[in-house]
């Protein structure tokens, strides 16, 4: 395993301790949480999206079928 150090000041030092684990399986994990932080965010803005392109092409049809049902035929 590759070696990784931070500077923690008193403060973050006392909170890392206070945890009961250790420090490196502490920083995995939330390194960890934060990647699957960063892909739910990825993964919502694509849905986003997707809504919005599905809620154009619904209002596109509606108008569409309002023209036709009032031309008089």
């Amino acid at each position: 395993m590759k070696t990784v150090t931070i500077k923690a000041d008193a403060e973050f030092d006392a909170l890392l301790n206070r945890l009961g684990t250790t420090r490196s399986r502490v920083i995995r994990d939330a390194v960890r949480n934060y990647q699957q932080h960063l892909d739910r965010e990825a993964l919502r803005q694509k849905m986003r999206t997707a809504s919005l392109k599905t809620r154009k092409q619904a209002l596109d049809a509606s108008a569409d079928f309002d023209a036709a049902n009032a031309d008089g035929l």
